[in-house]
């Protein structure tokens, strides 16, 4: 997907949607996309108000412009590598010994690694300007999963610098993060 020219002048805010392919651990995903205030105002009458109609994911347009991992061969060869991936054959092996509780572990850790690359990643394009060349404008990227809670919010104040995500924590109040 490109992004019209129109569109670029419009967008305040990218999305790192995280999710995994399939409803498996072992691929973490993150769609990218972004939202515009054209999509705010649209949507500002269906949402409980207009701070809910920016930063709620649910009503923004929900684009795929590119995704990160899932069945992405380097994750998997990295994730073997680091002896946190297992085959659904071994998870059906550890089940009949009542070990799988030992590969669950496993896809936490498996999460945890591949939102702190994802988070270091959003860190290196903020130092690097590298949304700024692209939009002509600095905005915060939101990582996030289809709720907001404390483990994805502080996925987004770790990536982001504070002040680009001001507005995003007070309409979750979470101002003093």
């Amino acid at each position: 997907m490109r992004i019209g020219k129109q569109n670029i002048n419009d967008i305040y805010a990218i999305s790192f949607w995280k999710d995994n392919l399939d409803d498996d651990p072992r691929c973490p995903v993150i769609t990218v996309g972004y939202n515009t205030l054209s999509q705010v105002e649209a949507e500002k009458e269906n949402a409980g108000s207009l701070m809910e109609a920016k930063w709620n994911y649910a009503f923004w347009l929900q684009n795929e412009v590119a995704t990160i991992g899932g069945g992405d061969k380097n994750l998997r060869s990295y994730f073997k590598e680091s002896n946190l991936f297992y085959t659904l054959r071994e998870y059906s092996r550890a089940e009949k010994i009542g070990k799988e509780k030992m590969l669950d572990e496993r896809d936490g850790q498996m999460q945890s690694v591949f939102m702190d690359v994802i988070v270091a990643v959003v860190q290196e394009l903020h130092k690097r300007d590298a949304i700024k060349k692209h939009l002509g404008k600095e905005v915060p990227i939101i990582v996030h999963e289809l709720e907001y809670y404390d483990l994805p919010i502080s996925w987004t104040v770790r990536s982001n610098p504070k002040p680009l995500i001001d507005e995003f924590l007070e309409s979750y109040d979470y101002g003093c993060l």
